[in-house]
């Protein structure tokens, strides 16, 4: 009488197991790649740099904008050690109202396969914190916990990024809006 059931179990089991391989490799739905721009990529970084020397005004910067960068500037900042075997393919950012989706994509053996965090900024006195709310490997979307394994990639990339990452936070306010980032690098009212 147990016997069966057990066996039903563990078909159950093995079933959901491959059921969420499968939605974990289908590659997620992300931002269209950015269009090739013959502006240099040095441009994003020296404007929030004489932003921030400024302190004049509000700056945008557009998802397409920041996608466009974040091409150009990781192909060349982040090694494949595997060589085409296993090859990061870049990051790309869905900018929503309140929180930002960031897209990591790699080519393996030819096929795409993507990972995703959302990703919310806030600020504590002097120090602006990034929280991981929530990822996805492919369509399968996880808890915070689960994206553990992503922190070393997530460090790579960050320490790639790390003039872009210094230069924006020294903006004052950092928003992130519908398709675009409003930094406010004004000092505050006394």
């Amino acid at each position: 009488m147990i016997r069966p059931l057990l066996n039903i179990l563990r078909l159950f089991v093995i079933s959901a197991l491959a059921g969420a391989a499968w939605v974990a490799h289908r590659p997620a739905i992300m931002p269209t790649a950015p269009s090739a721009s013959n502006a240099k990529a040095d441009d994003m970084l020296d404007m929030l740099r004489q932003t921030a020397i400024k302190r004049a005004a509000i700056m945008e910067i557009s998802e397409a904008e920041v996608n466009r960068h974040l091409a150009a500037t990781l192909a060349a900042r982040i090694a494949n050690p595997l060589g085409d075997w296993a090859a990061f393919d870049g990051a790309r950012l869905d900018l929503e109202q309140g929180s930002a989706r960031l897209f990591l994509v790699w080519k393996l053996k030819g096929h795409v396969r993507t990972v995703s965090v959302d990703l919310a900024i806030s600020r504590d006195e002097d120090k602006f914190h990034i929280e991981l709310l929530r990822g996805s490997y492919g369509h399968l979307d996880m808890p915070r916990g689960m994206m553990r394994p992503l922190y070393p990639v997530l460090r790579a990339v960050a320490e790639a990024l790390d003039p872009e990452i210094r230069a924006l936070f020294q903006m004052t306010k950092i928003t992130i809006a519908k398709d675009k980032l409003v930094l406010d690098p004004r000092f505050p009212p006394a």
